[in-house]
């Protein structure tokens, strides 16, 4: 360790340190009066580097898991009211084939999630035939279809037309085993004006009383302004409008993933005036919390806490760019 640390002092200066080890040198320089020189700093660095590692986190709290990883895993949805009332909205849809949806909102505002959690509930259930697709972006129609034709095992053909043809066959047998083929589309924002065409052909596929695809558009508020542009296609789907949070729905979210990972306890010292911080900062977008909360964590370790403030909520904050 010991001639480690002289290494890292004599080549790296300090601007070097910063850049490669950001968050450490951040709680380092917090402690830099306790520092006697440049050599303990960096022996600070390289302390809070060994550390740093998501088990160490986990084991220090005595979580299960983390609970603030930004990843779309639905065991992790809050059921905030809006998120029961637009799964509602989408399996009511899917099960009665009523029709195709978009759902729009901010970035960071929870639709990979629940959008994922609509594909595990609904994958649970076997007259669903569920297929999730990250929507690349793809310029034209004919290449977007054989994308969703792979996705379902269907042949794709040369022919356009053909391929076209292929599905509806496939989807008018599954019509006749009682299956509900349902396609997903995250970050369909992306998606063009032709490829936004095939999604309206897409929907002539039905019987005369029942659509043989159910459709689910996710994407950021640009999809919305997409799909609204369209005119034919926005009068033949049903918007969904994701918005951010509530304060009262982003503490009742921290403490939900706190309980998920096997937290009991609060994360903050001062809690209403660490919320409305957090609150403040994030605009009540979840992702963006769920970084904040991230970062805390790490301070709190190395600094030999289990509670943090408002104001290093509000350090964090602004350490990641964002504004009141």
């Amino acid at each position: 360790m010991e001639e480690i640390i002289d290494k890292h002092a004599t080549i790296l200066p300090e601007g070097k340190i910063l850049s490669l080890y950001p968050q450490e040198a951040k709680v380092a320089t917090t402690l830099a009066p306790l520092l006697t020189n440049y050599r303990d700093f960096v022996h600070t660095i390289l302390i809070l580097r060994a550390i740093m590692d998501i088990s160490a986190i986990i084991k220090y709290f005595g979580f299960n898991e983390h609970p603030f990883i930004s990843n779309p895993d639905p065991r992790f949805l809050y059921f905030s009211s809006q998120v029961k009332e637009a799964l509602a909205k989408c399996e009511f849809m899917a099960r009665d084939r009523i029709g195709p949806i978009y759902m729009y909102g901010p970035i960071g505002s929870g639709k990979t999630s629940l959008v994922r959690r609509l594909q595990e509930k609904l994958s649970q259930d076997e007259r669903y035939n569920v297929k999730l697709l990250i929507s690349p972006n793809l310029k034209s129609s004919n290449a977007f279809l054989r994308l969703i034709l792979e996705t379902f095992d269907v042949k794709t053909e040369r022919s356009y037309t053909a391929s076209l043809s292929n599905f509806e066959q496939y989807l008018i047998q599954q019509f006749k085993e009682e299956k509900v083929p349902v396609l997903l589309i995250d970050e369909a924002q992306n998606m063009t004006r032709d490829t936004l065409k095939l999604i309206h052909y897409l929907l002539n596929f039905e019987t005369n009383k029942t659509k043989l695809l159910q459709i689910v558009l996710v994407g950021q508020e640009e999809l919305g302004t997409k799909i609204m542009q369209y005119r034919e296609l926005a009068s033949r789907m049903f918007p969904i409008a994701m918005n951010a949070m509530s304060l009262d729905d982003l503490k009742d979210m921290i403490s939900f993933r706190l309980t998920v990972a096997g937290h009991r306890g609060s994360l903050f010292v001062e809690q209403d005036e660490a919320y409305k911080t957090l609150y403040t900062y994030t605009k009540g977008l979840p992702r963006d919390a769920i970084k904040v909360c991230f970062e805390l964590l790490i301070e709190l370790v190395a600094l030999g806490k289990k509670q943090a403030t408002a104001k290093q909520v509000e350090e964090i904050a602004k350490g990641q760019n964002l504004r009141m």
